[in-house]
Parts: C-alpha cells; sequence; structure tokens
C-alpha cells in the first residue's frame, strides 16, 4: 500500500483519543517479567512445502513499510522476515532470507518531504496526541547489496497492474534500486529468484490510491488509460484480474513451488479514515453566529430553489448549513454527487447556480490528510469553515460504496484464481482479523461486501483478544496499526505472519509453531 501526502504535527487532540499510559516497551518489560518464556527448544515440520527458498512479492505491506517510512526496523519487522525465522525453525527447513535494507533508523517517508530537510518514519507524539517526523535520510538509488540474493520483492506504491509492467524500475524508485535489469517487470525478477515457497500480498493500492484520493482521481472503469499515468486510479477490474493471474502463474511457473495469497484488507476501516470525526470543529458563541450569518445566503436561495421546483425539500434541508457554539461542528464541504441547483435572482429572469455545499454527516469520512488544516486560513477564510473542504479530503458515503465494491470484487478474483491452481496456492482471507479488531457486526461485514468467514468472525466488540491481551484498530500503544494510519506496525506484522501460518498449517499438512507476539512492539512514542 502506499500513503499520500499528509503532515501530522499539532492540532489533533481534539481529533484522536488514546487511553493508554504506558510507552510499549514499558508493556512489553512487563509482559515478559509476568509470562517469562519458558526454555524450550521449538521444532515442527514443512508438510509438504518445501521451504528452503521463501520468496515474498507484495506492496509496502511486504516491504515492511511503517509510520510512512522505509526504515530497518520497520524492514525487520515486516511480516515475510518474521515468517522467515519461523521457517528456521528445526525441522521445518526454512533458508536464509534476504531483504533490500535501506540500513536507516528513520528511513525515508513517502508521505512527506519538505524544500530545506528529508523526512524519516513518524513517532507518536501523547502531548498531541499524534504523530510527528523525524529527520530521515534520501532513499539510496542503488541497493549496495547482492541483488541476486534477495528474497523480499515487496515494493512500496506497487499495484498489482504495475508488478507486470516491464520497465517499471524507471516510475519507481524502491523498485529501481534492487531491479536486475531496467527492462525487467518485477514478477520477472521474483519468478527469477525461484522461490519454493512464496507469499503474494498485492491489490492494496488498486483500491488505496483511489480512497485516499477522497474519491477524486479517475476511475478505471470509465478511464483505463488514466490508470498509465495516474497511479491513484482506481484499477479496471479485467487489468486487475489479468495482472493477478498473471503474477500468481509467474510464481508457480517454479517447478512443484506452493504459496500462500492474502486477500486485500477494508481499507476504509484503517485508521486513516477514522481517527478524524466528521463533526470535530469547536467554536465558541461569537464565531458561530457569524458563520451562521456568513451562510444566510445560501441557506436561503435553497429555500428560493424549494419554492421555485428547482429542488427537493429533503435534499435542500441535507444542504442547510448551521453552526452552534461547543463541540461537534461538523465541516462544510463540497459534494458533487449533490443536485446542480440554478435559481431564478430577479424579475428579469436572471439566474444563479448554488454552490454544491453541504456540512458533513456521520456516513462520511474525513481523511487523516484534512487534521493539520482545520481552521486554517489558506487565503479563502478558516478551512472547512468559510473555507469548504474539497473533495480529496473527503470519502463521502457512495465514494465508500464504489471503494468497498471495487475491493470485494477483487478479493473475489483473487480467491477464484487461487481455487483454480490446483491446490498449489492457498488463500489467506485478511478480512476476518479485521472485521473482528474494528468490532464489525456481521450485517457491518456484509454490507461491506466481506467474506461469510468474515462475517462470522464480526463480533460487534472493538478489539482483538489474542494471548488475553485486547489490541485495537488504530496507532495508540495498544494497537497495531503504524502510525501513519494505514501499515500494520510490528505487532501488526506478527498478527498476520501467525495467519499464514495457521493457513500453511491447515492448508499443506505442515506443523509450523506461532510467532509469540511478547516482543513486538506496536508504535513508537516520541521522547
Amino acid at each position: 500500500m502506499m500513503n499520500k501526502q499528509y503532515f501530522l504535527v499539532g492540532g489533533l487532540s481534539l481529533l484522536i483519543s488514546f487511553f493508554a499510559c504506558n510507552t510499549e516497551d514499558e508493556l512489553i518489560e512487563e509482559r515478559l517479567e509476568n509470562n517469562p518464556t519458558p526454555n524450550v527448544v521449538l521444532s515442527g515440520s514443512p508438510g509438504s512445502v518445501d521451504f528452503s527458498k521463501y520468496v515474498a512479492v507484495g506492496n509496502s505491506l511486504t516491504a515492511g513499510l511503517m509510520d510512512a517510512a522505509l526504515y530497518t526496523k520497520g524492514q525487520q519487522n515486516s511480516f515475510p522476515n518474521i515468517l522467515a525465522q519461523q521457517f528456521q525453525i528445526e525441522g521445518i527447513g526454512g533458508g536464509t532470507f534476504n531483504q533490500p535494507d535501506v540500513n536507516s533508523v528513520n528511513g525515508f517517508n513517502v508521505s512527506i518531504q519538505l524544500p530545506d530537510a528529508v523526512l524519516g518514519r513518524f513517532l507518536l507524539d501523547l502531548s498531541i496526541p499524534g504523530p510527528v517526523p523525524t529527520i530521515g535520510e534520501s532513499l539510496s538509488p542503488t541497493y549496495d547489496g547482492d541483488i541476486s540474493q534477495l528474497n523480499n520483492f515487496g515494493i512500496p506504491g506497487m499495484r498489482v497492474i504495475d508488478a507486470v509492467v516491464p520497465e517499471y524500475s524507471q516510475f519507481n524508485p524502491f523498485f529501481g534500486r534492487i531491479a536486475a535489469s531496467s527492462a525487467n517487470s518485477l514478477i520477472q525478477q521474483a519468478a527469477a529468484a525461484q522461490g519454493s515457497f512464496f507469499t503474494v500480498w498485492l491489490g492494496g493500492n488498486d483500491v488505496l490510491g483511489w480512497a485516499n484520493s477522497g474519491g477524486s482521481a479517475p476511475d478505471g472503469e470509465i478511464d483505463p488509460l488514466a490508470q498509465l499515468t495516474n497511479p491513484s486510479t482506481l484499477t479496471n477490474i479485467d487489468n486487475f484480474t489479468a495482472a493477478y493471474t498473471g503474477v500468481i502463474n509467474a510464481m508457480l511457473s517454479v517447478p512443484n513451488a506452493q504459496g500462500v495469497a492474502i486477500t486485500i484488507p477494508p481499507v476504509t476501516l484503517l485508521p486513516f479514515y477514522r481517527a478524524v470525526a466528521f463533526n470535530p470543529l469547536p467554536l465558541d458563541q461569537a464565531t458561530a453566529d457569524a458563520l451562521n450569518a456568513a451562510y444566510q445566503q445560501y441557506n436561503g436561495g435553497l429555500d428560493v430553489a424549494v419554492n421555485q421546483q428547482a429542488l427537493e425539500a429533503a435534499e435542500a434541508e441535507q444542504r442547510k448549513i448551521t453552526f452552534s457554539a461547543g463541540q461537534g461542528n461538523p465541516i462544510v464541504m463540497l459534494d458533487e454527487d449533490l443536485s446542480d441547483v440554478i435559481i431564478i435572482v430577479d424579475a428579469e429572469g436572471n439566474t444563479n447556480a448554488l454552490p454544491k455545499l453541504r456540512q458533513s454527516n456521520a456516513s462520511d469520512l474525513l481523511l487523516f490528510t484534512i487534521a493539520p488544516r482545520l481552521g486554517q486560513d489558506f487565503g479563502n477564510g478558516p478551512f472547512g469553515l468559510q473555507d469548504p473542504a474539497t473533495d480529496e479530503f473527503v470519502l463521502t458515503l457512495n465514494e465508500q460504496i464504489t471503494a468497498n465494491t471495487r475491493l470485494a470484487t477483487f478479493n473475489a478474483e483473487i480467491a477464484r484464481i487461487v481455487a483454480s491452481t490446483g491446490g498449489r496456492v492457498a488463500l489467506l482471507d485478511i478480512n476476518p482479523v479485521f472485521a473482528d479488531i474494528a468490532g464489525l457486526t456481521s450485517q457491518q461485514a456484509a454490507l461491506l461486501g466481506m467474506s461469510a468467514e468474515a462475517q462470522a468472525a464480526a463480533d460487534g466488540q472493538r478489539g482483538l483478544v489474542l494471548d488475553g491481551v485486547n489490541y485495537q484498530p488504530d496507532f495508540s500503544p495498544s494497537g497495531i496499526i503504524s502510525t501513519d494510519g494505514i501499515h500494520p506496525n510490528p505487532k501488526g506484522h506478527a498478527i498476520v505472519a501467525n495467519e499464514v501460518i495457521r493457513v500453511i498449517n491447515e492448508s499443506f499438512e505442515a506443523s509450523i509453531p506461532s510467532v509469540n507476539l511478547s516482543p513486538f512492539s506496536t508504535v513508537e512514542v516520541a521522547p
């Protein structure tokens, strides 16, 4: 998956609620003291799988990008690297696992950069509370290790349709630094690594880029050519299917190779879309009165439109803008789905088109990118008040339906393609984990187009209880998501690794021990 630009420093105290006081390092130390690891030598069996050469194919989720940056600790805690360590347990037969290390403590931030500084990963500042960036390092254009020995082909920003594109290294510097040839596609190079076992976790960016644009980017079903120039385009279904089939077939071209394919998680459940409430603005009485006066003409125009039968009364009511003193004021936003309205303004028949404005409601998702902009004056008055928020900062209900429907379609295609491999590839549906931890009901999971397994796992209780610990779907110290609001933190990656192990054991008659979650951190708190 990839991120869009956002800069989260300050201003989040009214938007995000964190509830843990201890840092994760303190919590880990406490758990280890209370639950000392027994002195046991682990062992297992590989079942029908040859784990001697494990190759991982994917996007930033596979690369270990977290906290909006690719950095050493994130790479070391990528789920493929965690898996590779489990495969090296006695009796399983796993080999070495080499990653294209960036050798950087803070790494290279993929979301934001400043003209005079290179920024690195985010840390969680509990005094705001919210993420703050570190000083990072420029991404080296070349990998200084042996490219021919790499096992991890996780490329941040890569879509399924990018994985099969020749010369993709010219468009993505993360692939450019490890490309054996400028003419290669990523999947050509990954297949050439001759993995006896592989994982494929692709498809998130084919939806996420569009969702992160607030649904303002093109839809590949309407404009397939837009996919060539705009990486935020919502991927065309036929193109997705053809590319994913090509990826799986390429990995299965290695004789007797077996693997696990992972479905796309429900992106709109991620904190990137949930951390900012739909009604985040506090106002004093004077400001509320001034805003109400400023929008009186617009509200009056809606009444005129109803009287002139240019607008239904129900929509007019939905579009009216009012503020009150205190907490919980919605933002003012543009909504292109609203009706075009032209009213007659005088006896001469002159007309005026009303702007497509309304206030946000509980069905809207405000993107994380909006947080530092709210109330700031960029020349048109306070943003979200006098200056309406534009489409790229809000995912409306209609846009959510579009994203979730496409995601469900892609997941159905992934399942169908995996089912056609004759058992050589097993499917890991990651959605039950998300449905459980997000606290969805089975009805809500069904509305999101999730699988029957995900609907069964949706218990309506927020949090995922593992080994007696309740993990949250956020980037608090008890959460499993990193501070960028999208990618898992180390704890989240360890949970994903255990899900892969579960599927391997069930599908290939292996007995690989589960990962001990206790040593893995969640988010790192700023000093």
